[in-house]
This record gives structure tokens, C-alpha cells and sequence, in this order.
């Protein structure tokens, strides 16, 4: 029997395909070329390669969007033609892509963590169930999680480098502040081009406000973690952000032009960062020209297909609706997290908790029924991580909450979440002209 490159037996593979499995395992944790294309190559050869299926259908899935599922339940289904020659390894990998596929992202978590206990060195179930765990806004296994096997590994661990920034991100996200940031270093000092481990250093700094300190890292690394990278548009969103802290909006809408949002995004994931960053735009009244009509245009071209798989993507998507007027596609999208809510597994939860309430309140905002979006938004903002992203990601939501109390005459209001905002990022410009924007309205 084959192993793998941390020593983990895998079943139906030969030496050439267990080398293209490294290769689209490696492709699958930098987000760099195309691991699809080269676990295909290994079960061309080795169509028995219960693992080779196993990570196509986990690549798939780990997009969130609901056109990639019926490759994962092909994959899957590849996968369990070999049922009686799987390892316990491979049955535990195959149980969660399961529950995955059936929409209990929680049980397909522990079955990563229940394989995880066994091989603390799966390097497929870890990057897996960290995406998983991005995706479930379950910042405390984004850290735990990694934390259970990072005694397991070393420099000497091929992939190591890719644990470390795993590790690095849940700490932040876990406001751990110094110790992600180590880790991250520790991590780009292994492999320059870890584009996850820059992202969560990244966060970091944005979380702290080190503005000045992110947009250096980005800017001087951008030859390692952008070129050929599948999650570039994600740093240079960061690094947008980082721009509209000072006030440079012509920098973030030449990022959301250049690298951002080119063309039509070829995945959810990337019209979420578009659509996010218009949104901040609007709230600072900067003109976004036709941006965000092309951006909505695209969200309603998928809105049938995506309806009820997942309601950050949902919520994304009504942001861009209620910014352009798009009423009939704003009643839809409410519509389909109502049915949504009244249905079953994780994404249900998601709905009912979160999306719904959020949703009304951006319809209640794009209304401009400034009082209702309060009392939609700021019941959920304290518990929006079940439905998913990260701190920096759901702060639209705190942006959103300031300026509906400052457009509505809410002095007070405006002024509380200011000084949280303050408190947390003191260097950063973006807070302090809200409060000069507070303090005029509270002088009136």
C-alpha cells in the first residue's frame, strides 16, 4: 500500500499518482494552480484512488456555491465504488464529505476532527475543516482545531508552512493578536508565497489598525502571494480596505477595477469582496459609477440557481440589490432565506439566525428607513459569526449600524459604536471621521 508524504497509507494509488495527490494537496493549501486538474491526471491513472476522489470532491465543496455540489457528490460517489478497500482514514474522510454534501457542515467538522484525532497529520482533513470552520464563523476551532495537531508536526512535515498560517488565522481570529502575527512569520518564513499566511497577518493589522504597517506588507509581498493565486483578489480587497481607512478611495476603486473585480467573477467567494467594498464605498458616499449595477447583474444571474445554500452569500447578494434599486431580486432573495429558515441542516440555522434579520435591515437601510435597519441590524451583530466570514468581513455590519444612526439624527448611538471602534483601532482615519461626523450631528 501507497503513503502519502506524511506517512499516511491511501489506497488504489501508485507512486506516479500519489505524487500528482501532493500536487493538487499543495495547490489545494497555497490556492495556487489548479488542484482539480491535477487530482484529475492521478485518477486518470488510478481510477481506484479513493483519497484523489476524496480531495476533488473536498476542493469543490470548500467553494460554497451550490453548482460545485453535484461534482462533490460525484467525487464522493467515485470514492465509495472502492468502499470495501478504504482504510478507516479514507471512511472518516468519505463520512464527512457526506454530511457535507447532505448540508450538516457542524457533524462533517467532528467527522474531520474524529479523523484528525486518529492522522493528526491529514493534511486534506485539516484544510478541509479549516475552510469548513471559516465558513460556520467558528473562530474558536479555526484556532482549536489546528491547535490539537500543531504538536504533531514540523519543519520537517511536508506542508508545514500551511499549518502555521491555518494556525496563525484562527488565533486572529481568536483576537490574538501577537501570537498570529508570529505565526504567520513564522509560516512565510518557510514559504514565501503563502498567500493564507499574508492574509492573516494581514487581518491582524487591520484589526489593530496598523494601517501604514498593512498596506507595506502587501505592497512588498505582492510578488509572492498574487501571481498565480486563486485568493489574490482577497488580499488585494485588504488591501483596498486599508486605502479607504485613509481616505484614499481612488486607490480602492483602481484595486476593485485592476484586481478585485476586473470582469465577472468566476466565483461567489469573489463577489462577496466586490460587493463588500462597494457597499463601504457608499456608505462614504464616494461614486461607484455603474460598479455596482454590473455587480448586482451578476448576483441576480445566479440567484435562482444559489438560492438557499448559504446566507452570507445571500446577504451579499441583497446588498447589492437594495444599493441599485433591484426590488423584484431584493424579495427574492428575502424570500429564499424565508424558506431557507424552514428548512433543514447548518444553512437553516444560518437563515433564521442571522441572514434573515440582516437582510430586512439592509432592505430596511436601502429604503432609507434608517430607524428599522437598527432594529433589524444591531440585535444580530454580536452573534453574526454563525453565519460565517471574519471579524474584518462582518464589520460592514458595525459600518452599516453608524451610518444609519448618523443618516437618522442618532447622535448617541452613532457615537457608542464609534468609540468601540476607537478603542479597538485608535490610529485608524476611518474611525475618527465618523466621530467628527457624530460630534456635528450631536452640535445640530
Amino acid at each position: 500500500m501507497q503513503r502519502d508524504r506524511r506517512d499516511i497509507p491511501v489506497t488504489g494509488a501508485d507512486a506516479t499518482a500519489v505524487d500528482r495527490f501532493e500536487t493538487a494537496l499543495r495547490q489545494f493549501q497555497s490556492y495556487t494552480g489548479d488542484p482539480v486538474g491535477a487530482i484529475d491526471e492521478a485518477l486518470r491513472e488510478a481510477p481506484a484512488f479513493v483519497a484523489g476522489h476524496l480531495l476533488r470532491a473536498l476542493v469543490f465543496y470548500t467553494l460554497a456555491e451550490r453548482r460545485f455540489v453535484p461534482e462533490a457528490a460525484a467525487s464522493l460517489a467515485n470514492a465509495e465504488r472502492h468502499a470495501a478497500s478504504m482504510t478507516d482514514r479514507e471512511r472518516g474522510l468519505a463520512r464527512a464529505a457526506e454530511l457535507l454534501i447532505d448540508g450538516d457542515w457542524h457533524a462533517a467538522c467532528r467527522a474531520f476532527d474524529a479523523v484528525l484525532a486518529a492522522w493528526p497529520r491529514d493534511a486534506l482533513a485539516l484544510q478541509a475543516a479549516h475552510l469548513m470552520d471559516f465558513a460556520r464563523g467558528d473562530a474558536q476551532n479555526l484556532r482549536n482545531r489546528v491547535s490539537r495537531v500543531l504538536p504533531h508536526w514540523s519543519a520537517s512535515v511536508p506542508g508545514y508552512s500551511y499549518v502555521l498560517g491555518m494556525h496563525a488565522f484562527g488565533l486572529e481570529e481568536m483576537n490574538q493578536y501577537p501570537e498570529a502575527e508570529d505565526a504567520a512569520m513564522r509560516a512565510l518564513a518557510i514559504e514565501r508565497r503563502d498567500g493564507w499566511a499574508v492574509h492573516a497577518a494581514t487581518h491582524v493589522m487591520e484589526m489593530q489598525g496598523r494601517i501604514d504597517e498593512g498596506i507595506a506588507l502587501l505592497e512588498s509581498r505582492e510578488g509572492d502571494w498574487a501571481p498565480d493565486n486563486g485568493f489574490a483578489y482577497h488580499n488585494y480587497w485588504h488591501l483596498a480596505l486599508f486605502f479607504m481607512d485613509g481616505g484614499r478611495f481612488d486607490r480602492a476603486l483602481a484595486l476593485f477595477d485592476q484586481r478585485i473585480h476586473p470582469g465577472p467573477a468566476g466565483y461567489l467567494l469573489a463577489l462577496v469582496d466586490a460587493t463588500a467594498l462597494l457597499w463601504r464605498l457608499c456608505l462614504e458616499n464616494v461614486d461607484v459609477g455603474t460598479r455596482f449595477e454590473d455587480v448586482a447583474g451578476e448576483w441576480e444571474a445566479v440567484l435562482d440557481r444559489e438560492r438557499g445554500f448559504y446566507a452570507f452569500n445571500d446577504f451579499h447578494a441583497a446588498m447589492a440589490f437594495a444599493a441599485t434599486g433591484r426590488r423584484e431580486a431584493l424579495a427574492h432573495v428575502v424570500a429564499n432565506l424565508g424558506d431557507a429558515a424552514r428548512g433543514r441542516g447548518t444553512n437553516a440555522a444560518m437563515s433564521r439566525e442571522v441572514g434573515v434579520p440582516l437582510v430586512e435591515g439592509v432592505v430596511a437601510f436601502g429604503d432609507g428607513r434608517y430607524a428599522d435597519a437598527i432594529a433589524a441590524i444591531e440585535p444580530v451583530r454580536d452573534i453574526a459569526h454563525r453565519f460565517g466570514g471574519s471579524h474584518a468581513q462582518r464589520d460592514i455590519l458595525t459600518l452599516t449600524l453608524i451610518e444609519a444612526a448618523l443618516r437618522s439624527g442618532d447622535a448617541a448611538r452613532a457615537r457608542h459604536y464609534v468609540a468601540e471602534r476607537l478603542v479597538h483601532k485608535p490610529r485608524s482615519d476611518w474611525g475618527h471621521r465618523l466621530e467628527r461626523r457624530a460630534e456635528a450631528l450631536g452640535t445640530h
